[in-house]
């Protein structure tokens, strides 16, 4: 299933991680697999506001903004709002694949979110 645009698009595959295209004609992966959890891509100039991207099912923590070798919450966003601290969250969305399928229900994912916010705010403040 492609992400993306284009014939450059990134792509999932069945062992949850990402590849692109590469010269030669075959993938390479671009991102470790199984992205779980919260992952900061911009500090924030004296942030003011923390952003939190969350994907979609069958998304990925970076591939689901990403096209092209830009990530637009990590290479784009921060010029636009520079006093935001821009996260993302990755978790299990796997809903249809050949050897893996999250089994878990939207209510779990919904407390682990909450916890990985509540004990980043605890570390950093």
């Amino acid at each position: 299933m492609p992400f993306g645009f284009g014939s450059n698009s990134l792509k999932w595959n069945d062992n949850n991680g990402v590849t692109q295209p590469s010269e030669t004609g075959s993938t390479k992966s671009i991102v470790e697999p199984l992205p779980y959890g919260l992952k900061i891509l911009a500090g924030g100039v004296d942030p003011i506001v923390d952003i939190v991207a969350i994907h979609g099912l069958n998304g990925h923590r970076e591939a689901t903004w990403t096209v092209n070798g830009v990530n637009w919450l990590r290479d784009l966003l921060p010029l636009n709002i520079p006093n935001a601290r821009i996260y993302t969250w990755g978790y299990d969305a796997n809903t249809h694949s050949t050897s893996q399928i999250s089994a878990q229900y939207l209510y779990d994912h919904a407390r682990t979110l909450i916890s990985d916010l509540c004990l980043k705010r605890k570390m950093t403040k």
